[in-house]
Parts: C-alpha cells; structure tokens; sequence
C-alpha cells in the first residue's frame, strides 16, 4: 500500500477547516493572536485563505500584564493587524490581581479572563467563530497532563477541535513544522521567556516528556492526535447512549432531579456515570460514587454532595435537590 503523502501546511490546514467545517463561507471571525508562534502562524494561515472563503477578519490580543515583555508583545501584534489591515480588538488585564482575588492560579485566571473577553469581542463584532492556535503538540500535552491527573474518557481526547463558537484549525500541524512554515515565510514572533522555565508542569512536557516520546517515536505526535480523535468519536456516542438513557430513568422538577432506581440500575456502570455527569449539578467523582452507593437497597435517608447538592432516598426514588446559599 502507498503511503500517505502528507500535506503541507497550508494544506493541512485547509483540510482540518473543510473537515470539521470551521469557517463557514462568508463568516466574521475572530482570530486570537498573543504573538507568540503558533499565534503568528495562525494569523497568517487565516488571512491565506480569507479571500477564498469571504472571512471578515478581527485580531484579538489580551495583554495578561504578567510579564516585563507583555507591553512589547501587545505592539507587535498591533502591528501586525495595523500592516494587514485588520481590525483589531486588544484588552488589558491585571491577571494577577485577577487571580488573588479569585484564589485562582495565575495560568486558570488567565484563561478564565481571556475566554470572556474572546467571547465579548466576538459579540460585539458580530464574529460567529473565534480561531485559537492549540496544535497537534499541544494536544499531546494535554492528554498527558489529563492522565496524569486521573482523568476518564473525555480528558484522553485531548483538545477539541470545536467547543461552540472556538475553533482550532492548527491542531492536526505539528509545533516543528508551524517553525518550518515561519521560516519559509519570513515571518517572526516574540517569545514568551516563561515557556523556557520547567516549574510549569506544561513546560516540563513540552521540553522534557514529548521530545523523549518522539524519540521512541517520531510519529508520537501525529498519533496521538489520531488516537484522541477516535476516542473522541467513542466519547460522543457514549454520551449519546446516555442522554437517551437519562430522559428513560429522570425527571426535572424545578430544582430538583427524580431518579428512577429501578430503571437506573439497569444500565452499564459506564452509562450510569455519564447519566450522572449529564445531570450538570456539578457532580464530581466522589459525588457520583456516593449517588451509585445510594441505589443499593439498603441505603436510607439523605447526604450531602459535592456543592450544594442534597440527595434524599424515597423508596426506589432518588431525589437530587439544589440547595439555595
């Protein structure tokens, strides 16, 4: 059998896009763009193919005020969409002050902030996609740090290629070959000089871990991302399965849940985790095992679970019940 030709690219670019259908035809989109590589590379790749699709574009940069370097990075990239001639959609936040505040770490305030206020311009500018850079690399990162933290099927399928209006285009073009491209176009970025440091578990495998695995084997990357994306296809149909199930075995009641033990029990482990998680009462791990030992026949009365919700036995009845304040 031949092998594969792999795409250049720009190529793969445009076959991620057409594929997952990212940027419909005539669309406004919101291009995020930090300055960094993957962003500039990013920026670049959207405006190649605007013309063919009728992309209205808009830059989006968020100065995190974290770094000496983050008002330089912010003139670079404001000069980037000022060469272009596009708009451009820049914010400033005091991250850190952000995250005292919120007792949140630095990185997840970040992000916190900057999906808000991607999520505003692109209101406001009436984008109906927003483009992030996350590529094949970042990917594998990701579904290493999930595994590490214990996750179950959904953190094993990685970054997904589309959540809503947030598209990634990038993710099936591995990080040496966005470099490549870069240098063939003559383009240049600014780095960011914390990703050099390992005390970030991210930087760690991204330095340390992922050049090991390529060197075990240089297609790691590669497939990886196909294996996240047939665990993904398995983790949209299992979730199918279980939304079918839930509307068989609950009912809403205002701000409460009523489960049927009966037909619950019935149903794979498997499913009934996922019936649980699609509850959205914010169930975590512990919670759901505590509600799956609450079915056997010899449980009685009512617990605390995590957040604020109160489960209550009632016969073969499980009621799940928000608690106000």
């Amino acid at each position: 059998m031949a092998k594969k030709k792999q795409l250049s690219v720009l190529g793969q670019f445009l076959e991620t896009v057409k594929v997952h259908d990212l940027l419909p035809q005539g669309s406004s989109v919101l291009v995020a763009v930090s300055g960094g590589a993957d962003s500039v590379c990013l920026f670049d790749l959207v405006r190649t193919i605007a013309p063919r699709f009728g992309l209205t574009l808009v830059g989006f940069h968020m100065n995190h005020q974290l770094r000496p370097g983050a008002d330089s990075d912010e003139r670079f990239v404001r000069g980037l969409f000022e060469r272009a001639g596009v708009e451009a959609a820049v914010v400033r936040h005091d991250v850190a002050a952000y995250a005292r505040r919120h007792k949140l770490g630095v990185e997840e305030a970040g992000r916190e902030l900057r999906y808000a206020e991607m999520s505003r311009a692109a209101l406001k500018h009436k984008c109906s996609r927003v483009c992030l850079g996350h590529n094949a690399n970042d990917n594998l990162e990701t579904m290493l740090l999930n595994l590490v933290r214990g996750t179950g099927v959904s953190g094993l399928s990685g970054i997904p290629v589309r959540r809503g209006i947030f598209v990634r285009p990038m993710i099936d073009i591995e990080r040496a070959d966005i470099l490549r491209y870069l240098g063939s176009r003559g383009l240049t970025w600014v780095e960011d000089e914390s990703n050099a440091s390992t005390e970030f578990s991210r930087n760690f495998l991204r330095l340390e871990l992922v050049p090991k695995l390529v060197e075990l084997n240089p297609a790691a990357v590669r497939n990886a991302r196909r294996a996240a994306e047939l665990v993904s296809e398995e983790d949209s149909y299992l979730d199918t399965l279980a939304a079918a199930a839930l509307r068989r075995v609950a009912k809403h009641r205002k701000e409460r849940v009523l489960v049927d033990i009966r037909r619950f029990v019935s149903y794979n482990i498997v499913l009934k985790r996922r019936m649980l998680k699609q509850l959205d009462l914010g169930l975590d791990s512990s919670a759901i095992s505590r509600v799956l030992n609450a079915c056997a026949p010899e449980f009685r009365g009512a617990i605390k679970l995590s957040g604020s919700v109160r489960l209550t036995r009632k016969g073969h009845t499980l009621e799940l019940e928000v608690l106000n304040g």
